[in-house]
């Protein structure tokens, strides 16, 4: 199994594996930053209620 991922990934372009990458990163640290996403969200959405 995880030669077959190894080998999957070996065959994606360079950019397709800076995004595989990229995209677990970018989840883990909007999970670990939640509140202040949703503070920027929330703070976001009350500008259009003006």
């Amino acid at each position: 199994m995880i030669k077959r991922i190894l080998a999957w990934y070996k065959r994606q372009t360079p950019e397709a594996k800076i995004m595989i990458i990229m995209i677990p990163l970018l989840l883990l640290a909007i999970l670990l930053n939640w509140n202040r996403v949703w503070e920027g969200v929330s703070k976001g959405f009350s500008f259009f209620e003006k």
